[in-house]
């Protein structure tokens, strides 16, 4: 149980539910940043917190005790993501979806709150279109 948990932790509706919690938690630093930071600024906050949440994942790999199934699925995931970027970009969706939501919750947002949602949801979802062409899947194939 805990090995298929460590597999779908980052896939399927908990890393859904994963990424539109990080896209919210752009709304608080943004205020962090001041009142209205301009878009650049909001770009490079999403970046900041993206490299963040890469950082927190290379260590959380170092740190938790996996079985060689476990690493397998990480390792097969890494490589998608170098190798394909539709595989990353898809992320966005959840990510823009959680900003929006954020917004929408904190009314009224502002301009550059809601444009980088919406930018992050329409990439994602190019990103999404680009993916599944690939035909891939996000499992290792097995082995005997």
């Amino acid at each position: 149980m805990l090995e298929r948990l460590l597999i779908n932790a980052d896939a399927g509706p908990p890393g859904a539910i994963l990424r539109i919690i990080l896209g919210m938690l752009l709304l608080p630093l943004f205020r962090a940043l001041g009142r209205d930071p301009g878009l650049a600024v909001a770009v490079v906050a999403l970046l900041a917190l993206l490299f963040a949440f890469k950082l927190a994942a290379a260590v959380a790999r170092r740190l938790v005790p996996a079985t060689p199934v476990v690493r397998q699925h990480w390792e097969w995931r890494r490589n998608l993501a170098r190798n394909y970027d539709s595989y990353q970009w898809r992320k966005l969706v959840w990510i823009g979806f959680g900003l929006l939501l954020g917004v929408a919750l904190n009314r009224p947002g502002t301009r550059v709150q809601w444009v980088l949602g919406g930018v992050c949801l329409l990439a994602g979802s190019v990103g999404e279109v680009f993916w599944r062409r690939q035909g891939l899947d996000i499992d290792p194939p097995r082995t005997a």
